[in-house]
This record gives C-alpha cells, structure tokens and sequence, in this order.
C-alpha cells in the first residue's frame, strides 16, 4: 500500500508539472485554457554585432487566445504580489485591419506588446475578451524561475555572450540578457516550454556561431551551460525508439562557418527527384560526438547520414545525422536533458582546424512526464 501510495503521489506531482508546460494553442476553450500570457521582464540593453546588425533587448507582453468571430476588444490588467495594478491596457481589433503587433494562425490570436522593466515580476495577469458575442475573463497566474549557467569556448575559456529567448519560432523577438565577462548569466523566465534559447556572442558569424537549447522545458530552476563554437547544432530533436530497442533517436543538422569549412555542394537525387545538397560540415563519426543525458555520458550504438530536404527558390538538401544511444542505466521518470557535442579536427589549406558545437534538447518521457517504461 505505501509503495503504490507513492507512485499516486509522483505521478499526482508530475502530472501537474507536465500540465504547466503543455504547448500553446489548446485545442479548446474549456475553462478559458485558450487564453494565455506571459510577461517577459527584461531589463533595456542591446547588442552590436561585428558585421554591423543591431538588436535590442526589451520587456514585452504576450497574449494568446482563440478569435473571436467579429471585432473585439482586449483587455489586460497586470498586478504584483502586494495587489498594486502595474500595467492596464485595452487593445481594440478589427477584423478588417491586421493590426502590425498581432498574429493570426488558424482562429488563434498571438499580440505582441513592448512594456517597461519592472524591478519585481509580476504576480498575476487578468485578460479579458469583449466582441458582441461574447466575454470571456481569465485570471492568470505568473510564474517565473531562475535560468542560469556558464558560457565557455571549447577550450573552457569564459565567453560574454547573451541568451536570446524565441517562445514560439527560432527568432528571439527581442528577449535576452547578457552573461558577464566571466560567462556567468543569470535571467527569469516564465513558466512554459520554449521552442529554443539561442546563445551568441557579438562575433556571430564572423568568428563563431550560436549554442542553442531546443524545446526548453522551463518549469523549475535549472542551471545550463552551454558552450560557443564556430558551429552549430540545429533543428535538435530526441524521441524514444518506441516499441523497438532500449534507446534515444537524436536528430540533428550540423553546421559550421563558411570562412572556417567551405560547403561542398553537388546534387543529389532522392527518391527520383533531384535536390541540390549542401554540406556545412565535414563528415562526423561516433568519435566526433559526445552525447549527454541528465549529465551522465550516454553510449552512441549507430551514426547514420540523411538530408533534410525542402524548397526554398529550389529543391534543397543538407545534410544532417539520425544517432540512435543507448538508454540502459538512464532515469526513465521526469525531465530529460540531451546534449549533443561535436568536434573534430580537419586540414584545410594546410591548416588544422577544430570544427565544434553543442546543443541540448528537454522533453519528458511520452510527453506526459511518467514513462510506460520504468
């Protein structure tokens, strides 16, 4: 009895970590869960890159909501802890005009609003929708926890470099903070899973390229470093080989700076239809790769090739890499981190260089936080 007490009592507290970190949109209206928002607090600052682009960092409001089918008015009101009213505003949308600081997706609303830094988080957030059809209010709660971490080279060096937040795509829309000197960064985000942070330094480009976390999971305080390289870890993703063998499927589409590694281009035919392929990194083995789970070393069984195709002005190819690791002696309850490494030395010109990135990857087992398999 008290151990099946137990398991209730973990998978009772899971659940409700797992239900703060459901995806937005919802796919109803029940209990007004379409409605959400989020206050990004963060402090004015900016960044100037070495190839002359800017970006500035600001705080912002986010609301999202199911459409209502005529015009309609939005109404938010932000509180702190002692109950003082912070921000009050009523945004009026008509259907005929797109207005430019919204997003319409599939009868779902995104806004997007700049707001001044407050020097205490907010404490809650209550929106309300107003057409002729109907009202709907909802009283959100605001939840923050600290990100904090180191930001090296692959030498361990120290790197000043800022974490750029993108909630819902792989751009930042203007949400970051600078680390230090010393590499040490510290930023408070709200409750909910990100599509990514991306980690640069003002070089970008020119003499390295970014860090990124995929699919962050930002429901408890966490601390993440993360490495800065002259490549890069994109489009990461982790599944479990579901039904087959105990192990991990990581993919992933390594890329590395032009002046350092020169694409190899050619075309290549799949499937009967031709695709002009580019590969932005040279040939990676299990050697080049070091994959971490929840900070313990995991064993790579198989490295596998595969391009990643799509259309742009014409038919695309890049490569990427399917690696399937082992998950025997790895937690299967709970959050799981997956960091991928590469580096590898190559001659260019006479020249040995080192070719090197990292990225991470969040998810719970299943999606639901308790594994069918522990």
């Amino acid at each position: 009895m008290k151990n099946l007490l137990s398991a209730f009592f973990i998978f009772f507290v899971i659940s409700i970590i797992c239900t703060g970190q459901i995806n937005y949109p919802f796919s109803d209206t029940k209990n007004n869960r379409d409605i959400q928002a989020y206050w990004y607090n963060i402090p004015q600052d900016s960044v100037t890159f070495e190839n002359g682009d800017k970006l500035i960092f600001q705080s912002a409001l986010h609301i999202y909501g199911k459409t209502p089918e005529d015009d309609f008015q939005l109404q938010v009101e932000v509180f702190l802890k002692n109950g003082k009213k912070v921000f009050e505003k009523i945004f009026e949308i008509k259907k005929t005009v797109k207005p430019y600081f919204m997003e319409f997706n599939n009868g779902y609303f995104k806004l997007r609003h700049a707001v001044e830094y407050l020097k205490e988080n907010p404490d809650k957030i209550i929106v309300t929708i107003k057409s002729s059809k109907e009202e709907r209010r909802k009283e959100i709660k605001c939840r923050y926890y600290k990100l904090s971490g180191k930001i090296t080279d692959f030498k361990g060096k120290p790197v000043k470099a800022f974490i750029g937040v993108c909630p819902d795509s792989f751009l930042s829309e203007q949400l970051g903070k600078w680390s230090d000197s010393q590499g040490n960064y510290e930023i408070f985000l709200p409750e909910r899973t990100y599509n990514a942070l991306i980690v640069e330094t003002a070089g970008k480009g020119m003499t390295d390229l970014e860090a990124w976390a995929w699919h962050t999971i930002v429901d408890s305080d966490q601390v993440m470093n993360f490495k800065i390289g002259n490549g890069e870890v994109y489009n990461l993703n982790v599944w479990v080989n579901n039904g087959g063998g105990n192990s991990y499927f990581i993919s992933f589409r390594p890329m590395v700076l032009g002046r350092v590694f020169p694409p190899k281009n050619y075309v290549l035919s799949i499937n009967g239809k031709n695709f002009n392929v580019s590969e932005l990194v040279p040939p990676l083995n299990s050697e080049d790769l070091k994959i971490k789970i929840n900070g313990k070393k995991a064993e790579i069984i198989s490295i596998q090739k595969y391009f990643e195709t799509g259309f742009l002005t014409r038919p695309i190819g890049l490569l990427s890499y399917l690696i399937q690791v082992s998950r025997k002696g790895f937690d299967t309850l709970g959050k799981q981190t997956v960091v991928v490494e590469y580096e590898k030395e190559i001659e260019i010109n006479g020249k040995k260089v080192k070719v090197n990135s990292m990225g991470c990857f969040q998810f719970y087992l299943n999606y639901e936080g308790l594994s069918k398999y522990f």
